[in-house]
């Protein structure tokens, strides 16, 4: 069984600050904070791209954890997918269950109890909107999408090679994804938030657990590497801004692959880098603090969307003097103070409790 890797927790952490920092931020109405002509606000929204670095993450778990096990067959398809849904479901289905308890009766929002969680049970809430209990939970779609074709990557990787294998899987799904945004353009959109458009972050993910395992050490000059793989990630967030979108009105879903593709490549060499730091990488995403949010994240990434609202009325009726980027700053912080009990109680009983079931490096 392979140990848990510290700084994967650190990591997860970011992603978890991060996607509470954009949410919090847009909540605000995007302020903005320039030096000069330099917007910090455009830097800091990279943190909004934590789902990116979550999906990275994934890849890079779900094959560095199987990857050695040389007989994976069918049977160990179905074992896969037991154990994952086992690992995820119990906290998933509370907080579907609290949203839309919540919708209902606080909001008054119109809910069907019944078409809303049997729409959760199956994972599918990216593909019937209708059903959605709450936006962010279409990564978890994403997530299901992906587990259902890592398998056949470390199934056919012992017959006709790794490098055959992932070729032909990642390429047909980024050809897929050229081909869909020349024929249907504009109306592509419905499809950015599936695995075809994501497909490539977990991919990237792959490769840095595939570089580990086979102990391959390509950067040797870390702090160049990391500002590089920085810059790589960043250029990949210009590539979804609004700016670039702009630039063509048919097409610019390609441009969204691009971005896609440039912060999996970036995330993916981060998070390399992190993983066999014996220095101040891992000094920094090793620390207690990160380690502890690290485990906790997936409950603070579910649950956060339920304290943001409140926290930003807070924040405007009883801080006016804050303003700007200062406000959003203050309502992150609150909320992720507010996010730490609840997702260590969440934690403890609706994920610690199946952490042996869903382990999978245990029979």
């Amino acid at each position: 069984m392979r140990q848990r890797i510290q700084t994967l927790d650190g990591l997860r952490f970011l992603a978890a600050v991060g996607v509470l920092w954009i949410h919090t931020w847009t909540k605000h109405g995007n302020p903005r904070c320039s030096i000069g002509r330099f917007d910090i606000a455009n830097l800091l929204a990279l943190g909004g791209n934590g789902v990116d670095l979550f999906f990275v993450i994934s890849g890079f778990c779900m094959y560095y954890f199987y990857a050695s096990k040389s007989d994976f067959s069918y049977r160990d398809f179905r074992r896969f997918l037991v154990k994952r849904w086992i690992r995820l479901s119990p906290a998933f289905y509370v907080a579907t269950i609290i949203y839309v308890l919540i919708n209902k009766f606080i909001y008054y929002q119109k809910i069907d109890f019944t078409g809303n969680f049997s729409h959760s049970v199956f994972y599918l809430n990216y593909i019937f909107g209708q059903y959605s209990t709450a936006s962010h939970f279409w990564t978890l779609t994403v997530e299901w999408q992906f587990y259902f074709i890592i398998p056949f990557i470390l199934i056919y990787q012992n017959t006709i090679g790794f490098i055959k294998t992932f070729l032909f899987i990642f390429s047909l799904i980024f050809l897929s994804e050229i081909i869909v945004v020349l024929i249907l353009k504009n109306q592509s959109d419905a499809l950015t938030s599936t695995l075809l458009f994501h497909g490539v972050e977990f991919g990237c993910g792959i490769i840095a657990a595939r570089l580990l395992l086979k102990n391959n050490d390509f950067f040797k000059k870390r702090i160049l590497w990391i500002i590089a793989f920085i810059l790589i990630t960043y250029a990949g967030r210009v590539m979804i801004s609004k700016q670039i979108l702009a630039l063509s009105s048919n097409y610019y879903n390609l441009f969204k692959l691009t971005g896609f593709t440039l912060m999996g490549c970036g995330f993916a060499g981060i998070l390399y880098l992190s993983v066999t730091s014996a220095k101040w990488l891992n000094l920094i995403l090793g620390n207690r603090l990160f380690k502890t949010m690290g485990r906790i994240s997936y409950s603070f990434y579910l649950f956060h969307a339920l304290i943001i609202p409140v926290i930003v009325n807070f924040t405007i009726e009883f801080m006016p003097f804050a303003t700007g980027i200062i406000a959003p700053i203050i309502s992150t912080c609150i909320s992720a103070l507010i996010l730490y009990p609840i997702s260590q109680l969440s934690y403890n009983l609706l994920e610690k409790p199946f952490l042996s079931l869903g382990n999978l490096t245990t029979k």
